[in-house]
């Protein structure tokens, strides 16, 4: 896989954005946040699949919006007509993260909650989805770390062992920082915290930073 689809450059400061969410009155609320957004140049608003698959063939999308109940792990990486992997932004029914949204190769970079959609929400998500953070409402991280809690639900896997620095990146990575505000935050480089940050998702066998999260808490590394 190329580079370009894990980590596709932003062509500037505004995004081009497409949804899939065909809930009446979420996909209003939607509309309504994505129309003030500064950071948004243009909006395509799909009804189906099939007009989100044709949007990504003919156009160039930075972001792309999914609902939950819209969003199956096993179609593949998304690619749009650059051949580049838009951000996917992952609206959940609620705090609940389900096991299969974290399978497959397109994992979210991502999530918002349906009922805490609002403007300002979805426009530091965006910001966030820029910086290269993790977008995640604290109420999904507590319900990650609830999960874990429960014996039933604790699933180790062998990972294998975080040097001193990654241990001390991961829990940045899991307050949303970007590589920047981390290196600022260690006194360190950008590109030593680049190094970390590809380190740790080959250990976690992650494909993105959000997936590094959620495993490291459910996987008891972060608490």
């Amino acid at each position: 896989m190329s580079q370009a689809l894990c980590h596709p450059p932003f062509p500037g400061e505004q995004l081009v954005v497409t949804t899939l969410v065909r809930n009446g009155f979420l996909q209003l609320g939607l509309r309504a946040a994505l129309s003030t957004a500064p950071l948004v140049r243009d909006v395509r608003h799909c009804g189906d699949w099939g007009e989100v698959e044709e949007t990504l063939r003919n156009n160039q999308v930075d972001v792309l919006f999914l609902h939950e109940k819209d969003y199956s792990p096993d179609r593949g990486v998304l690619v749009d007509a650059r051949r580049r992997r838009p951000k996917i932004l992952l609206l959940l029914t609620t705090t609940e993260v389900p096991e299969e949204i974290l399978a497959g190769p397109s994992v979210p970079d991502g999530f918002l909650v349906e009922n805490e959609l609002t403007a300002t929400a979805v426009e530091d998500a965006l910001h966030g989805i820029v910086a290269g953070e993790v977008p995640m409402p604290t109420s999904v991280t507590r319900a990650l770390l609830q999960r874990v809690r429960e014996p039933e639900q604790q699933r180790r896997r062998r990972i294998g062992n975080l040097t001193g620095r990654e241990n001390e990146v991961l829990p940045l990575l899991a307050e949303g920082l970007s590589n920047k505000q981390i290196a600022r935050r260690l006194g360190i480089s950008s590109h030593g915290v680049k190094r970390i940050v590809a380190s740790l998702l080959l250990k976690l066998g992650a494909p993105n930073r959000t997936a590094a999260v959620v495993t490291a808490i459910q996987n008891g590394l972060i608490t």
